[in-house]
C-alpha cells in the first residue's frame, strides 16, 4: 500500500477549551501554540482524525490538561505546504520548562468511524491509532514557555511513515510518527524534480505515482527506506504533478535529501529495497530561509 508522504501542517494551538488545569507554583504566565503538520499520498484522498484532548507536563508540577468539547475532527490531507488550522489558540500557561506533551484522539476499531481514511475509490476505512484513545500520543520533546512571550511549536505527523494497512487485520493503522519543531527558528527545503527521473528504469507504469523526497538528518551517503529503525528519514515529502516538492518547519542544521520514484513500494513496517536515483548531502537549513535543492539525472559517465 502506498503511504502518505504529505507535507501537511495543521495548527494545534494550546488554548482553554474546557478541561481542568493543574496548578503550578508560579504566577508568571506565557502563551504556547502547538501546530500539527503532515504530508500526502497516492491512494487515499482523505485522512480524518478526531482530537479530544491535549496535555502538557510542566517540570514543576503535574499535567496541564485541555479537553476539546466537542472533539475536533480534522482532515490531515487538507493541511499541506505550510497550511495550518488552529486547534487550540492563545492560552496562558505557567512559564518554565515542559517535559512532554500528550495528544488524545478518538481512533479505535469500534465501527464508530470518528477517525477514518477515504480511499481514491471512495472506500471508507476505519482508522486505528495505537494508544491514541487510552494513554494518548506522547511526545517527549521538551520546550520552554517564557514570560509574556509566545511559544509556537509545530508537530509533524508524517503520513508516509505512519499510515499502514496490516495484512489480514481490519482497518488501517496510523502510528505516532511525530516530530516537534520550534517555529521561532526554522527553515524550508524546496525544489523540483526532472521528469526523466519519474520515468526511469524501476519506476512504475504511472509516472505520477511513487515520487517522493526523503529527508535525513546529517550526512547520509546510503539512504534507507522507512522500516521503523534509526536509519529512517526524519520526514518525507511527496512530489506533486507539477514535479515540485516542499518541506516546511525544518530545524536549523545539516540534512541529506534523496529522491525515489518507488515510494509506493515502501512498507513502513518492513525492510524494502527501494532505489534512490539522486542523493544530495551537505544541505544547510537556516532560520527564515528557503533552501532550494533540485533533482536531475546524473550526467553520463
Amino acid at each position: 500500500m502506498t503511504r502518505l508522504t504529505i507535507a501537511t501542517f495543521l495548527s494545534l494551538l494550546v488554548t482553554g477549551c474546557g478541561g481542568g488545569a493543574t496548578e503550578v507554583a508560579t504566577d508568571a504566565t506565557g502563551i504556547v501554540s502547538i501546530d500539527i503538520t503532515d504530508a500526502a499520498v497516492d491512494d487515499v484522498k482523505e485522512v480524518w482524525v478526531e482530537f479530544n484532548q491535549i496535555s502538557l507536563k510542566h517540570s514543576g508540577g503535574e499535567e496541564i490538561v485541555r479537553t476539546f468539547e466537542p472533539a475536533k475532527s480534522i482532515n490531515l490531507l487538507e493541511l499541506q505546504n505550510g497550511k495550518t488550522e488552529a486547534l487550540l489558540s492563545n492560552t496562558s500557561v505557567p512559564v518554565g520548562e515542559y517535559n512532554w506533551m500528550r495528544i488524545g484522539v478518538n481512533a479505535e476499531l469500534d465501527n464508530v468511524f470518528d477517525s477514518y481514511v477515504l480511499t481514491n475509490t471512495d472506500n471508507q476505512i476505519e482508522l486505528f491509532v495505537p494508544s491514541g484513545s487510552q494513554t494518548g500520543l506522547k511526545l517527549q520533546s521538551g520546550f520552554t514557555v517564557t514570560q509574556n512571550m509566545s511559544t509556537n511549536l509545530v508537530i509533524d505527523w508524517d503520513l508516509r511513515k505512519a499510515l499502514h494497512e496490516p495484512l489480514g487485520q481490519p482497518g488501517m493503522h496510523l502510528r505516532p510518527a511525530l516530530r516537534v519543531t520550534d517555529m521561532a527558528v526554522y527553515g524550508t527545503l524546496a525544489g523540483s524534480v526532472d521528469a526523466d527521473l519519474t520515468t526511469a528504469d524501476g519506476c512504475g507504469d504511472d509516472a505520477a505515482v511513487g515520487n517522493a523526497v526523503y529527508i535525513y538528518v546529517g550526512e547520509v551517503t546510503e539512504p534507507a527506506d522507512i522500516r521503523g529503525a534509526d536509519t529512517d528519514p526524519l520526514v518525507t515529502a511527496s512530489v506533486g504533478d507539477d514535479l515540485v516538492y516542499s518541506v516546511t518547519f525544518l530545524s536549523e542544521g545539516e540534512y541529506t535529501a534523496a529522491f525515489t520514484c518507488q515510494a509506493e513500494l515502501d512498507d513502513s513496517e518492513a525492510e524494502d529495497e527501494i532505489q534512490f536515483a539522486v542523493v544530495t548531502t551537505m544541505i544547510l537549513i537556516n532560520d527564515g530561509v528557503t533552501t532550494t535543492v533540485d533533482f536531475a539525472p546524473p550526467p553520463p559517465s
